[in-house]
């Protein structure tokens, strides 16, 4: 009788514990274009906070190059566990931030943690941030997002064909 009741008990857990796992993440921002050189994200969670989850959504009009800095802001009673970061592609516009592309992620904590995510082409993009509240204060974290745009191929041949002509006409100096 005592083991049908752990069991159970042990059954129930998992199945919150799966429910909670499965449960929607949170949009905490949606940043809509990333035109500006950097996103910026301060996020304070209190003590019941427990796991969350959370998204942060943008778009790339243009190919740039993205770089993500994370770090939790651990001091005293405040304190998150588990914090990871991780960049997705939106390959269906949906809302469920499901079957996804994965571009990469990084674990962080309270010593500030990067990442150089490459060039990215256009699209819909999000961050997913992870972690669990242990503080008996809460908890918090910052997430900044920085971009740069990548020279298209033109930009390289117009610049490669401008050192040509400067060579040229120092060599043609040169020769008179």
């Amino acid at each position: 009788m005592r083991n049908s009741f752990k069991l159970k008990l042990l059954a129930a857990a998992i199945l919150m514990a799966s429910g909670v796992s499965n449960a929607a993440p949170t949009v905490m921002g949606n940043w809509g274009i990333h035109d500006d050189p950097v996103e910026h994200a301060s996020v304070l969670l209190g003590s019941g906070a427990g796991s969350f989850d959370h998204i942060f959504t943008f778009n790339l009009p243009n190919r740039n190059d993205v770089v993500s800095i994370a770090v939790t802001n651990d001091f005293g009673k405040f304190n998150i566990n588990g914090a990871a970061l991780q960049l997705w592609k939106e390959t269906s516009v949906d809302g469920n931030y499901t079957n996804d592309t994965s571009v990469g992620s990084f674990a962080f904590d309270s010593s500030s943690v990067g990442m150089d995510f490459g060039k990215l082409g256009p699209g819909n993009y999000y961050y997913e941030v992870t972690g669990a509240v242990l503080g008996s204060k809460g908890g918090s974290y910052t997430l900044d997002s920085y971009i740069s745009p990548v020279p298209e191929p033109e930009t390289y041949a117009m610049l490669l064909a401008g050192l040509g002509m400067i060579g040229f006409s120092l060599r043609r100096r040169r020769a008179v």
